[in-house]
């Protein structure tokens, strides 16, 4: 028997009685507030000025960053399973096929070969992390020495191989699901032109399994606020929204061809019933008036297929997916906000 059980962040998310938002919240802030205190330790300044600006130092604001990234990957993580389990139960209630395991998975937790999968992609994501920190802070002020190292640094150590081991456990996760759902696509579904609306939960899931890499990279995308070491940084920053594309693009991709294949098939055998109809319509007398109703509701059969849109995207997720497109224009606007108000509290 193939057990199934939630890993430790879903755990978490299910034993807190506060609700996703405020425990990745306190997540964050349980986060920070090490960072602060270890900064108070070793005498590490939390406000740095620059050509007569005031803002954070690179150190409180990439732990700020850091921190609120174990918020995004708990509570927008969450989010997306629990929506995606909703949209799951709703498509199979309407009679779209969608497969078991991808619902036990949602429902109940990865399987044993899934999570034993996750622990080797999270054991190679601690090693990156760890290269990931002496390539970015080495030699400066974060030395990989242990004897030279600060309590900040052992904060930043420890914080960037659980966040890379955290997100390569997603990495696995994230194939293995995505792929599902592709299957899913092809496995005996019926396309209803005149129903669109019953795919639309595709579109949801595929949304929101996107949003936290979309979050994830935009917090990634602000620590390059004041670092002058960039590469890295860009190179995570792609995979994140890589794997957002993925997780996006490729079912709604692969749903929009078999909508667009099935409409393509339905107007060309409406067509062809209707050049038919027509021919015998065009005789005139009573072949004409037998046929006349006919050719009436084939003309309106006609306009209506040619209208049915063709992806699974209803007007709501798509403003939904506009709008955490500007979660990146937020931030960085919420960036200028935090140094104005530091300039405010310290002028």
């Amino acid at each position: 028997m193939d057990e199934r059980a939630f890993i430790l962040e879903t755990r978490l998310m299910h034993a807190s009685p506060v609700g996703t938002v405020w425990t990745g919240a306190a997540v964050w802030f349980l986060c920070y507030g090490v960072f602060l205190a270890c900064a108070a330790w070793s005498a590490v300044p939390l406000v740095a000025g620059l050509d007569d600006e005031i803002g954070l130092s690179d150190d409180a604001w990439t732990a700020l960053c850091m921190s609120l990234l174990w918020w995004s990957i708990l509570s927008f993580g969450e989010y997306a399973r629990r929506g995606g389990l909703a949209d799951a139960v709703a498509l199979q209630s309407a009679g779209v096929p969608v497969d078991t395991g991808e619902l036990k998975t949602l429902a109940e937790g990865p399987s044993r070969a899934a999570r034993r999968r996750a622990a080797a992609f999270g054991a190679v994501g601690t090693f990156v992390g760890l290269v990931f920190f002496a390539m970015n802070y080495h030699p400066e002020s974060h030395l990989l020495d242990p004897s030279a190292m600060t309590a900040t640094n052992v904060w930043f150590l420890v914080m960037t191989m659980t966040l890379f081991m955290a997100l390569f456990r997603r990495l696995s996760f994230l194939r293995e699901d995505t792929a599902a759902f592709i299957r899913d696509g092809g496995a005996g579904m019926k396309i209803d032109l005149l129903d669109i609306s019953k795919l639309d939960g595709f579109g949801r899931i595929a949304l929101r399994g996107a949003v936290p890499w979309l979050v994830t990279g935009t917090l990634v995308l602000l620590m390059l606020l004041g670092r002058q070491t960039t590469e890295l940084f860009v190179a995570l920053i792609v995979l994140l929204v890589a794997s957002a594309i993925v997780v996006f693009a490729w079912p709604m991709m692969r749903i929009h061809r078999l909508i667009a294949d099935t409409k393509a098939a339905e107007l060309a055998r409406v067509r062809q019933d209707l050049a038919e109809v027509r021919r015998r319509f065009e005789t005139g007398g009573a072949e004409a008036e037998r046929v006349g109703g006919r050719l009436a509701a084939l003309l309106s059969l006609e306009t209506r297929i040619a209208q049915a849109r063709e992806w699974p995207l209803d007007v709501p997720t798509a403003a939904r997916f506009m709008l955490f497109l500007g979660i990146p224009l937020a931030s960085w606007a919420g960036a200028g906000f935090v140094n104005i108000a530091l300039e405010v509290l310290i002028a």
